[in-house]
């Protein structure tokens, strides 16, 4: 989808509902369809709206009830910056930049340690 889905609404529309129930059977018959011929790349929105149905359809989600809270912990939302006062001050300042990029890290460290945590057939 990504390599060939370089549209607007990739994942917000739908696609034909025939292409889409093909698709689902090349899937449950072979498990492996081509995704390169003609018919799915002329609606490339049948893949995306195959892979929703495939998450909603799941029977637990793919982030699990059991750790939701956790990722919703290490995911907080993100808050706008405010443009810093122009001050002198003696001491040093750590560039907004700097700080920026070691609480995208620290961030990035909590969500791993969740995903580590998922079942196997949901972390590969």
């Amino acid at each position: 989808v990504e390599q060939h889905g370089v549209v607007d609404g990739i994942y917000r529309l739908s696609g034909v509902s025939s292409n889409i129930q093909r698709l689902r059977q090349e899937f449950e018959g072979t498990g492996c369809p081509d995704l390169r011929r003609d018919i799915y790349l002329q609606d490339i929105h049948c893949v995306s709206s195959l892979l929703k149905s495939y998450f909603r359809e799941l029977p637990n989600p793919l982030l699990t009830y059991q750790l939701y809270d956790k990722f919703a912990v290490s995911v907080p939302p993100r808050v706008p910056q405010c443009p810093q006062p122009r001050v002198a001050l003696v001491t040093p300042v750590v560039p907004q930049d700097a700080v920026a990029t070691q609480l995208e890290e620290a961030r990035l460290v909590k969500i791993k340690e969740v995903l580590k945590e998922l079942p196997p057939p949901h972390y590969r």
